[in-house]
């Protein structure tokens, strides 16, 4: 009888987290020794990559695979995912800026999903960098460092010159150690899915982690619903895989249907075997529109990105787009190029709908249906233009309303004669002031009798356009006769 084979040591997958601009994507150029940033538009990382590398540590080389998660705020949930599927973690802290809400968001993410982690102070190399002042800055949030009363590991670095680097790895390794990683080779590979994006050659593609097992050519993979057979695999150096195995990152091409970012996924012999084990179809339409009967104005939106995690950022900026009066909502969304589908989507819906793309083309068809219906079609490469763009077509495309801009209350202390539907009555400030031209309404018992407008103003007998203190006396046009005892709310209406 054959023994199973044992356990043998993993390369550590590790996360780089923290603050938009504290220099995460530096850092990983300067270990892989390629310029990304340059590439990045905006220079802010706006998709998942995963990358492996070699370091030499006591005399041995070790692989390490890294995971680039972006520093914008739009992009918590995929940094979130980063954390869980990382075996370590490190927070990058610039020295010259200290700890900051995003720092903190993702150290959450880390606390959360029980991962091991150390800090790098990055940018140690600027003239305004104080390492110590940063130090009480974590300090302060509960991050306790070694050799500064507490346990976390930490170092001094400079991505841009690579001063402290080798350093920072061999922290890295140490905790991978200490945290005792083993995979099996001979077992099936699963992991998880960091990226996912439709190429137009060859079809729907998936960046996957191996974290246990072997992926050879012939089996198949298995990602929530999506099954893609191991044809064309590549390394993160775009190099064409035959097999690959644990903590490697590979692009695996052909999947039968986008694969959700953050998935598990498992591989099977054949895809026959796969599609056994597919789970059942069952899938609400996310993106249905209930009728509203608020009044509430809904801008339709229709999104095309590059990848998935580009569309599950700019979901998270359009959410927070709106008031109580009116928001933008996603009817439409998917991975690829803006085609004339989605401009017959956008005619169709009720208000039509405003098409938006991210780091993708627009089919020729699409621009001249587009042209021919008036559909609005607009692509950008930054995600919060994107957004910015949505606010201001949202404000263009709500209907106007009336807004009401209270001024002043009055109590009505004398009413001294009434002519047709003009009062004249005299009374005191309460709050705000009053003014001649603005509307009033009048309330009786705190119960609204109608409104009315102030035709003319006294105080201490001189015609006023405002009265902001005392008693004064005022002529007011209503239908309703204004008593004594009476309170008056002044306002404005302006039509926005």
């Amino acid at each position: 009888m054959k023994t199973p084979p044992s356990p043998i040591e993993r390369p550590p997958i590790v996360a780089v987290l923290g603050h938009v601009d504290h220099g995460k994507s530096t850092l990983l150029d300067f270990i892989r020794k390629a310029n990304t940033v340059a590439k990045e538009a905006g220079g802010i990382t706006q998709h998942v990559a995963a990358y492996e590398v070699e370091h030499e540590r006591e005399g041995k080389k070790k692989r390490i695979t890294f995971i680039d998660t972006p520093g914008h705020a739009a992009f918590q949930a995929i940094r979130a995912r980063g954390a869980k599927i990382a075996d370590i973690a490190i927070l990058v802290v610039a020295a010259d800026d200290g700890v900051k809400a995003q720092t903190l968001e993702a150290l959450e993410s880390i606390k959360a999903s029980n991962t091991s982690y150390v800090v790098a102070i990055n940018k140690i190399d600027k003239p305004n960098a104080d390492l110590s002042r940063t130090q009480a800055s974590l300090l302060e949030h509960h991050i306790y460092l070694e050799k500064l009363g507490g346990d976390i590991p930490w170092t001094a670095i400079s991505a841009k010159t690579g001063a402290g680097v080798d350093t920072l790895l061999d922290l890295v390794l140490l905790v991978a150690e200490l945290a005792d990683l083993k995979a099996n080779p001979d077992e099936p590979a699963s992991g998880y899915v960091v990226e996912a994006h439709r190429d137009e050659k060859r079809g729907i593609a998936a960046t996957l982690i191996i974290k246990n097992g072997t992926l050879k050519s012939g089996m198949a993979v298995l990602a929530g619903r999506s099954i893609a057979p191991v044809r064309i695999m590549e390394s993160h150096l775009r190099k064409t895989l035959k097999e690959a195995t644990f903590s490697t990152p590979v692009t695996l091409y052909g999947f039968d249907e986008l694969p959700e970012v953050g998935a598990e996924f498992v591989s099977f012999k054949n895809k026959h075997d796969a599609e056994l084990t597919r789970p059942a179809f069952v899938r609400a339409n996310i993106n249905s529109v209930e009728e509203d009967t608020s009044g509430k104005f809904h801008l339709p939106v229709i999104v095309r990105a590059d990848v998935s995690g580009s569309l599950e950022g700019i979901e998270h900026e359009l959410a927070k787009i709106g008031d109580e009066y009116m928001d933008a909502r996603i009817v439409l969304s998917g991975i690829g190029a803006i085609s004339e589908a989605d401009v017959k989507a956008a005619i169709a819906s009720k208000t039509p709908a405003v098409i938006l793309g991210f780091d993708v083309p627009v089919d020729a068809l699409a621009r001249d249906a587009a042209r021919q219906h008036g559909i609005t079609i607009e692509t950008f490469n930054i995600i919060y233009k994107l957004a910015e763009r949505v606010e201001e077509l949202m404000k263009e495309k709500a209907p106007k309303r009336v807004v009401e801009e209270k001024i002043g209350r009055a109590k009505i202390l004398a009413h001294f004669s009434t002519k047709r539907d003009s009062h004249l009555v005299g009374g005191s400030i309460l709050d705000g002031r009053l003014e001649k031209g603005a509307q009033v309404r009048i309330m009786r018992k705190q119960e609204p009798q109608g409104v009315g407008k102030i035709t003319g103003l006294q105080r201490n007998k001189q015609n006023v356009d405002r009265v902001e203190e005392g008693e004064f006396g005022a002529q007011v046009t209503s239908e309703v006769e204004v008593l004594q005892g009476d309170v008056i709310e002044c306002f404005r209406t302006q039509t926005v």
